[in-house]
């Protein structure tokens, strides 16, 4: 019944927040937004509405010729579609430096050490929630941005975890994808880049850039303010946060085990 596309945003190593971003997109309504996206892109003349390219509009992009007035319309205009199709939004975003400071190596190890997987795994909650607060019988169908390597195992890593918990709600439900050819994942990484803005500005005092705070004005105004959820840690609740995990010793030794399983299977697959 709905799709979730999932998107990063900050998780290059230089830069100081990692935001997962997620929106949530009733199946039936997935051919619509495509055709509608599609209108979109050939009216504006892009190939893949790549939201930090845009706004920076790079010389070296299909982005390089817009002016302020196309680039600010373009963005209203992704705006307006991500808001008509998406039924709610969820973002959530980890200072690195905190969580470098905050969580254990061995604790991250069996749970994720990218910042992205911690963030999404928090995520993950939320939208578990919002799917049991409407008693949604179907599970969800997750597409996440196309990813290689570490960063992909990581998240078939998170998702095996909640199948365990939740069993055949996960795996076999999520795929990767390109998102030049997926018109929710191209909204996902808006909502992701905006978010990751805000973050920024939360955690480090860096100044939104005028296009990412009239989105994130525009995202957190729809529908009430009830569209939008953007969330995250500060310092201290993180710190409470680990710390509730790691008393847990129940929990803590069925992830190591689990671990040490997922470790085992996939050495053996690669073999």
């Amino acid at each position: 019944m709905f799709t979730v596309f999932v998107d990063d945003s900050g998780t290059a190593k230089d830069q100081p927040v990692a935001t997962a971003g997620a929106v949530i997109i009733p199946a039936l309504q997935i051919p619509a937004l495509g055709r509608t996206w599609e209108s979109f892109r050939a009216k504006y003349g892009f190939t893949s509405f790549h939201s930090s390219v845009c706004a920076a509009r790079n010389y070296k992009t299909e982005f390089g010729q817009w002016d302020d007035g196309k680039m600010k319309t373009a963005f209203a205009r992704a705006r307006q579609i991500t808001k008509k199709y998406a039924s709610a939004a969820f973002s959530f975003s980890v200072c690195k430096d905190d969580f470098d400071a905050e969580a254990p190596a061995e604790w991250r190890k069996s749970g994720g050490e990218n910042h992205y997987t911690w963030a999404f795994r928090t995520l993950m909650h939320h939208l578990i929630r919002w799917h049991g607060d409407r008693r949604i019988q179907t599970p969800f169908e997750f597409v996440f941005d196309w990813a290689e390597g570490r960063d992909k195992e990581e998240i078939e890593m998170l998702m095996g975890q909640f199948d365990d918990l939740w069993p055949d709600k996960f795996e076999g439900h999520f795929a990767f994808k390109r998102s030049k050819d997926i018109p929710g994942l191209q909204c996902a990484d808006l909502l992701a880049w905006t978010c990751y803005g805000i973050s920024r500005l939360a955690f480090k005092k860096t100044p939104m850039l005028p296009i990412a705070e009239e989105s994130y004005a525009d995202f957190s105004r729809h529908l009430e303010g009830n569209w939008l959820k953007s969330l995250t840690f500060r310092r201290d609740a993180l710190r409470e946060a680990i710390a509730s995990d790691l008393s847990d010793l129940d929990s803590q030794k069925t992830r190591a085990e689990w671990y040490a399983k997922w470790i085992a299977k996939r050495k053996t697959k690669s073999q």
